[in-house]
């Protein structure tokens, strides 16, 4: 690349601009011509730096190039060699003096230069050339000093490192081997400029993104980090342009005031509208079934969800509790503690497991805030139990032996496990967020009853058969919290209804016809609310009145009066029936599909519907969104980083739950 180009840059419309005055030129194909004679005329000093650079790459060393006999050019080049490193190493030297010794072999017989001994000072120059081309690397001017502040900035808040990162010797080292000219910023640099400035841009391109968008639901919730600083954090989720469900990160901010419902609706409302997010735009709130979250959202006036993950959490935590479960539950604990406080019982267990060819497998850890960690446990328990009895039998003389399974406990682990490891899936398969899931709520709550349904059918003749009455009683306490959280969210149906893979097949009514007219004021209402909202939709205008050209058999017979053309003339309620009557009839698609890819194919058939369909396909059935907020954040205010700000804390967890939207510096 030209040497002119530390100079000049290009701008958007094919243009080169001056970085010293900033004048504009034309740059036609590769032609560097232009900006020579600008700085020839204009920044002389900084032309003939980079005119000597560039006769020194191009104008001594090349083969049958002239060599330039100017004895003051050969110092000059000698004494720019020498200044490109404060402190000259004998390497330096070496060089320096290779150049200054060709120059002089050059001006003292140049006419009588011949191809082989041109081709002598070439090969005993060429180690030369190569150190001289890297040393040129080494010269930074403010504008590259500032490209590589800003990646240093990138680096550290897209991958939480700490702003002390620049005062640790070894990396100063690192960085020094790389480039020994580039001098690292300091803290302050990074918490004052790089990093405010990089959020800024990072917000201003959430912020476009978010004004194009449609409809927004929205996930929250609150954390406690490490060093004891409250936060809450703001996710919202809508369908981009290319009619992909996406999510962003609007703030993880201090929450230091009390966590009462008032408290957290004025901080939820103040994220809000800071992006100008007006009202109609929004779909729902999905949060816990805390009391304050609850509150904050009736405040808000926000259609709210309940986070399915923490309903089934509840649920599961109530069978754990069960009178007949709690016991063996308390089992599973105690040998848990066995094997994590010990590593001498992990050595014996694996001789056992060796010694009854079990598979060599350790006990995994176990979490009280994370229910499917004993789904683990019970899962390793169950295929362990032969060499676990054994093990409680001999390990410390039988101090333990007390907690050996009896056949009922086994039952009882092979009950749970059948009941929690469908849950755990459901879980699973309900916590993304870039693809459909509000949707599957109902579905999945009229499953889990079929299931309670075939199995109390299968024991009713049976009252002492005791495993079926355990298993009956788990999906009943499952169910009686679903159905205390959901049952009845109107939401939550239009939802399922505007679902291809669903519809009406899993919704409970008594009048198919009440069914209809609930979801038909749902989608005219909403189509009512995006037009004096100025929604700018395609489907806007395949509602718009057109007036057809006769041609054809039409010219000859006429129009029908009840002809489709008029179609535009007919109320939108009308329309809207035409429309919900057209999509029940119609085959659910497969579960495999993505009913975002079947509506955008179908937005020309169900214009009215298409509205409602985006904004009820953005409804999420976690908030787990919000939670990988702290599960991140975690990483940033650390017990290493206590002294953060909570202003510099919010920052990096902005950048780094957006990492996808962080402009990334450009070299």
């Amino acid at each position: 690349m030209s040497e002119i180009w530390q100079v000049f840059k290009k701008d958007d419309g094919g243009k080169v601009i001056c970085v010293s005055c900033n004048k504009k030129y034309a740059n036609p194909g590769s032609s560097t011509t232009n900006m020579w004679n600008h700085l020839r005329f204009k920044h002389k000093p900084k032309f003939l730096e980079l005119d000597r650079l560039r006769r020194e790459l191009s104008g001594v060393f090349d083969q049958g190039a002239s060599i330039d006999n100017d004895e003051s050019e050969s110092e000059s080049i000698e004494s720019n060699l020498i200044q490109l490193q404060p402190s000259t190493s004998n390497e330096e030297l070496e060089i320096s003096q290779s150049c200054s010794n060709i120059s002089q072999s050059s001006n003292t017989d140049t006419s009588s230069v011949t191809n082989s001994s041109f081709a002598t000072v070439h090969e005993t120059s060429s180690a030369s050339t190569t150190r001289q081309l890297k040393m040129t690397q080494f010269t930074l001017n403010k504008s590259a000093k500032i490209k590589i502040d800003s990646a240093l900035a990138y680096f550290i808040a897209t991958n939480m490192m700490p702003y002390s990162l620049v005062e640790k010797e070894g990396f100063k080292v690192f960085v020094n081997a790389l480039n020994p000219s580039y001098k690292l910023p300091g803290r302050k640099t990074l918490t004052e400029s790089r990093i405010p400035s990089m959020y800024s841009e990072t917000r201003t391109i959430i912020e476009n993104i978010i004004r194009s968008a449609n409809f927004f639901t929205f996930t929250t919730d609150c954390w406690t980090s490490s060093s004891n600083q409250p936060f809450i954090g703001l996710t919202c989720h809508f369908i981009n342009v290319n009619f992909k469900l996406i999510s962003a990160c609007l703030g993880c901010i201090e929450l230091s005031e009390d966590h009462t419902g008032e408290n957290i609706a004025d901080v939820l409302q103040m994220l809000i509208l800071d992006y100008e997010i007006p009202d109609w735009k929004i779909c729902s709130m999905v949060t816990d079934y805390g009391s304050n979250m609850l509150k904050a959202v009736r405040n808000l006036n926000i259609p709210h969800v309940a986070c399915f993950g923490h309903a089934l959490n509840t649920a599961v935590s109530r069978i754990f509790n069960m009178d007949e479960i709690k016991d063996v539950v308390h089992k599973v604990k105690s040998i848990h503690n066995i094997f994590a406080h010990s590593w001498k019982a992990v050595r014996e267990m694996g001789k056992i497991q060796e010694k009854f060819s079990l598979p060599n497998k350790k006990f995994p850890s176990y979490s009280e805030t994370r229910w499917w960690s004993m789904l683990e446990l019970i899962n390793i328990i169950i295929e362990q139990e032969l060499g676990l009895t054994s093990f409680l039998r001999i390990y410390k003389n039988g101090t333990f032996k007390n907690l050996s399974f009896q056949d009922s406990d086994i039952i009882v682990l092979k009950n749970l496990s059948s009941i929690i490891q469908p849950i755990r899936e459901i879980t699973d398969n309900l916590a993304g967020d870039s693809y459909v899931t509000g949707s599957a709520i109902l579905p999945v709550i009229s499953s889990l009853k079929s299931k309670l349904s075939q199995i109390t059918e299968l024991n009713e003749s049976e009252d002492t058969d005791i495993n079926g009455r355990q298993i009956k009683k788990m999906y009943k306490t499952i169910i009686d919290i679903l159905d205390q959280r959901y049952q009845g969210n109107t939401l939550l149906v239009m939802c399922t209804v505007l679902d291809p893979r669903f519809k009406i097949e899993y919704i409970t009514y008594d009048d198919v016809s009440v069914l209809k007219k609930t979801v038909g004021e749902f989608c005219e209402d909403t189509y009512n609310s995006t037009e004096n909202g100025s929604y700018d939709n395609d489907s806007n205008n395949q509602l718009a009145p057109q007036k057809k050209t006769k041609t054809g058999l039409s010219v000859i017979f006429g129009t029908p009066e009840n002809n489709m053309d008029n179609f535009q003339d007919v109320p939108l309620s009308q329309k809207l029936r035409h429309e919900l009557d057209l999509y029940l009839n119609n085959p659910i698609i497969g579960f495999e599909q993505d009913p975002l890819d079947w509506w955008n194919l179908n937005k020309t058939t169900y214009p009215i519907m298409f509205v409602s369909a985006k904004k009820a396909m953005t409804v999420q059935a976690t908030s787990v969104a919000s939670e990988r907020i702290f599960s991140k954040g975690g990483c940033v205010p650390t017990d290493h980083r206590a002294s953060l700000t909570n202003e510099h804390a919010s920052q990096l967890i902005f950048l780094t739950m957006n990492k996808d939207y962080v402009p990334k510096p450009a070299f």
